[in-house]
């Protein structure tokens, strides 16, 4: 498949599904998920027999131990990587590969989706253990695929196998009909563009599943618009925005604002619910494979696990599904709603940038606390920031910059410490992670997020193409920030949504 070099932007609309259709959907989909998990299997037996040869092992032992010597390290990668493309780990062997797989189930999924797309995703995954942080490829279990992708070729509008007809998708004689809004004018202008390829989505409901279409439109998206008025709806204003962002909230300092605020608040409604059901399908998984379980509840080690699922599992499982669905849909209506009210303060953003997935997994060193003498906990931040995607929130800031032909967010290494800077000392000191007030020279406090925001938005780059902060700009515009800050503060004293990790306290009124 070609690489596209220009703009992309997709349209979601649903689709008028009748009951026969949603069954041979379900069937495709199961197809495809089997499709998939045959050439997973083939590739892993080609990856064993390469991992376990004598040559193999010689180069990784090689590289092992030529820390110290660049040159022989360099040559024993371009080894490696010289015997994985010659035992067939490519994309374009990947595809070779797939053609005797897919020929079974042609009258459902033909050459285009299942060698051009089925195929390209199985590659991605093992180019992630290959070349990136992949450790391990997991097999798709039923139900797991939630999208089939179309296979577009040049001067091809709407793919070639999943085609968009207009007012239909076509789909190997399967004719949907698609949900289109006449009086909609953002999409009746994207449906404009030409179509590059078309993706069906199938979402959980709440009794059934929901049926969807993707396209992938040639272009930059359409700006949204008021209809009465035909002005901007999210209009993006010039200005600086420092920006200081943890695993449950955002602290942000623009020229007219100061904010300090919760990241999807609403989503942790849903977590005591979630909870509960939870607990209802281990009670139901447990009565129905009663001899998994040893005597005092643990999972048996050395014998073969039954997978029995009752009715009522199968029920709750939907229910589960459908509770993640609209967990995913509130997080990213308000992520969306944050990032498009932060474009209306400023178009240029500095932020750190966090290793979120290192400080979601668990610590690997086991620690005692010189306090209690006890062992430390060895959680992190994983919960939190599954639930609130803090990444999710500074990916749609910077995808919605660039849509509009800014440069994106800039990320400032961790390296200028803004948590532990006091541009009036001009000094470090580190603190603890429960410490959120900074006491100033000055005698005032300030609270520890908003002010590493404020700190972030006086940084600059040097002749060196290095950052640090601008003290200048600093010193001039302290006053301005302590004003704005003060004002936040009484906001939130104020508010009922003050969580704990601020730091900060409801009033006693």
């Amino acid at each position: 498949m070609s690489r596209t070099t220009t703009d992309t932007c997709c349209l979601t609309l649903p689709l008028k599904t009748e009951k026969w259709q949603e069954d041979r959907l379900e069937k495709r989909f199961e197809i495809a998920r089997q499709i998939y998990n045959t050439l997973l299997g083939f590739e892993l037996k080609k990856y064993r027999r390469l991992t376990s040869s004598d040559e193999y092992l010689a180069v990784i032992e090689r590289i092992r131990n030529t820390e110290d010597d660049p040159v022989g390290r360099k040559e024993s990668f371009e080894q490696l990587g010289k015997m994985r493309r010659d035992a067939g780990f490519s994309e374009y062997t990947f595809t070779k590969d797939m053609k005797p797989f897919y020929k079974h189930f042609k009258e459902n999924i033909g050459s285009t989706v299942a060698v051009h797309c089925i195929a390209k995703q199985v590659w991605q995954a093992f180019d992630r253990l290959l070349y990136g942080d992949g450790k391990e490829i997991h097999f798709k279990r039923r139900g797991e695929i939630r999208s089939v992708k179309g296979y577009s070729s040049a001067g091809k509008s709407g793919g070639t196998e999943i085609i968009f007809k207009g007012e239909y998708i076509e789909w190997k004689g399967l004719k949907i009909l698609i949900k289109e809004n006449p009086k909609n004018d953002y999409e009746q202008e994207m449906l404009q563009k030409r179509v590059k390829y078309c993706r069906i989505i199938k979402k959980p409901g709440k009794n059934k599943a929901h049926w969807y279409v993707q396209l992938a439109l040639e272009g930059k998206p359409t700006i949204k618009r008021d209809k009465n008025t035909g002005e901007i709806k999210h209009p993006i204003n010039d200005g600086v925005v420092g920006i200081d962002i943890g695993p449950q909230t955002i602290a942000y300092v623009s020229e007219n604002e100061v904010g300090l605020k919760e990241l999807a608040d609403a989503v942790t409604n849903i977590e005591r619910e979630k909870r509960l059901l939870l607990r209802k399908m281990d009670r139901s998984r447990r009565a129905t494979n009663p001899d998994n379980y040893n005597e005092d509840g643990t999972y048996r080690r050395g014998v073969k696990l039954t997978r029995n699922k009752s009715k009522r599992y199968l029920r709750y499982q939907q229910q589960l599904g459908t509770i993640q669905q609209r967990q995913a849909e509130i997080r990213k209506r308000q992520h969306n709603e944050l990032a498009n009210h932060l474009l209306t303060l400023g178009n240029t953003f500095y932020i750190e940038d966090m290793a979120w997935a290192g400080l979601a997994h668990r610590a690997k060193q086991t620690e005692i606390s010189e306090k209690t003498g006890k062992y430390k906990r060895k959680k992190r931040f994983g919960k939190s920031i599954g639930n609130k995607a803090p990444k999710m929130l500074t990916s749609l800031l910077d995808l919605k910059l660039k849509s509009r032909g800014y440069e994106g967010i800039t990320e400032v290494p961790t390296s200028l410490r803004a948590s532990q800077y006091n541009h009036i000392s001009d000094e470090y000191h580190k603190k603890e992670l429960s410490e959120r007030w900074n006491i100033m020279p000055d005698g005032r406090k300030i609270q520890r997020d908003l002010y590493s925001a404020f700190l972030l938005q006086h940084v600059q780059a040097d002749d060196a193409a290095t950052y640090c902060y601008n003290k200048q700009g600093l010193k001039q515009d302290y006053e301005h920030f302590v004003t704005m800050h003060d004002k936040c503060i009484v906001e939130l004293r104020n508010s009922s949504k003050t969580i704990a990790s601020m730091g900060i306290r409801r009033s006693a009124s």
